[in-house]
C-alpha cells in the first residue's frame, strides 16, 4: 500500500512537470513570435522566484514556482485570445497574478484550518521532468517559430517596400495594408548609413480610396455603375531628423536582439522641376 502511494505521488509529479513544461515552452515561442522577449522573460523569472521568497519548505518552493510559471502562460494565452499583447506592463502584471493565486488559495485554506502540504516526492518528480523537458522543448519550440518568422517577415518587407520613395526631408511608404500596421511598428526598422530608425516613431496616416465598378451594355451603348467600394490604406511617414536622404535604405525584422530578415532597397530621388 505504501509503495502504491509513493507511485504515485511520483506519478503526479511527473505529469505535471511534463505539463507545466509543455506551457512554458509554448509561452517561449509566444514570447518571440511577438518579437519582445525581454519584459516577458523577465516576468517569468519573477513568477518563479517570488514562492522561494515566500515559503520555507523547499517542497511548497517548488511546486508554487512551477505552478506559477504554469498559469503565467496560461494568463497569457487568455490575453491573446481576448486580442491583448503579452508585452511590457501586461506581463509583469499577469505574473503577479499567477503567483497571487496559488498564494491565495494557500492562505484561504489556513484561515479554515487546513494546511496546504506539498509531499516531497511530487515535487521532485515535477521540477526533475520540468528541468528535462522545458530546454530541449523550448528550443525546438522556438526554432519552429524562427523558421515561420522568417517567411512571414521577409513576405512583409518585400511588401512594403514596393512604394518605397524620399519625399522632401522624410521616407514614405505609401500602399500600406492597415492589417500590417502592428507588425511593421513592433518588428520593422529602417537602417541607412548613419543612423536606425524604427518605424514605430513614423507617422502613420490613413488613406481612403474609392473605387467605382462599371459595367458596360453593348447593345444600349451605356455603362452602368454597379457598385462603389472604399478601401483604406495606410502612409507611414518617416522623418530622417535633419539626415540627408541616402540612396538606399535597408529594411530588416527583428525578435528581440536577433534580426530575422533584412532587404536592401534603392531610392528613386526625383529631380525638382
Amino acid at each position: 500500500m505504501q509503495e502504491k502511494a509513493v507511485f504515485t505521488k511520483v506519478f503526479w509529479g511527473l505529469a505535471a512537470g511534463m505539463l507545466i513544461a509543455v506551457s512554458v515552452a509554448w509561452f517561449a515561442g509566444m514570447v518571440y513570435r511577438e518579437g519582445n522577449l525581454l519584459a516577458p522573460f523577465t516576468a517569468l523569472m519573477l513568477a518563479t522566484a517570488i514562492p522561494f521568497a515566500l515559503y520555507k519548505e523547499p517542497a511548497k518552493r517548488v511546486a508554487c514556482a512551477l505552478l506559477a510559471s504554469a498559469l503565467l502562460s496560461g494568463l497569457s494565452f487568455l490575453a491573446l485570445s481576448l486580442g491583448g499583447q503579452a508585452t511590457g506592463l501586461t506581463v509583469f502584471g499577469l505574473s503577479l497574478v499567477a503567483v497571487a493565486i496559488p498564494v491565495g488559495v494557500d492562505l484561504v485554506l489556513q484561515d479554515f484550518g487546513t494546511r496546504l502540504t506539498i509531499p516531497p516526492l511530487f515535487s521532485r518528480g515535477a521540477v526533475v521532468t520540468f528541468l528535462s523537458v522545458v530546454l530541449p522543448l523550448s528550443a525546438w519550440v522556438i526554432a519552429q517559430e524562427h523558421f515561420t518568422a522568417v517567411e512571414e517577415d521577409d513576405a512583409l518587407i518585400r511588401t512594403v517596400a514596393q512604394n518605397v520613395s524620399p519625399q522632401g526631408d522624410t521616407i514614405v511608404f505609401d500602399q500600406v495594408d492597415p492589417r500590417q500596421k502592428d507588425k511593421l511598428k513592433n518588428l520593422v526598422s529602417v537602417r541607412t548609413s548613419e543612423k536606425t530608425y524604427r518605424l514605430s516613431d513614423a507617422e502613420i496616416e490613413s488613406v481612403v480610396e474609392e473605387r467605382t465598378v462599371r459595367r458596360e451594355n453593348r447593345k444600349q451603348g451605356q455603362n452602368e455603375v454597379v457598385s462603389r467600394e472604399q478601401g483604406e490604406r495606410m502612409r507611414i511617414i518617416l522623418k530622417l531628423q535633419g539626415a540627408p536622404v541616402p540612396d538606399d535604405i535597408t529594411l530588416f525584422s527583428q525578435r528581440g536582439p536577433i534580426t530575422v530578415s533584412e532587404l536592401k532597397v534603392p531610392l528613386e530621388k526625383k529631380n525638382p522641376g
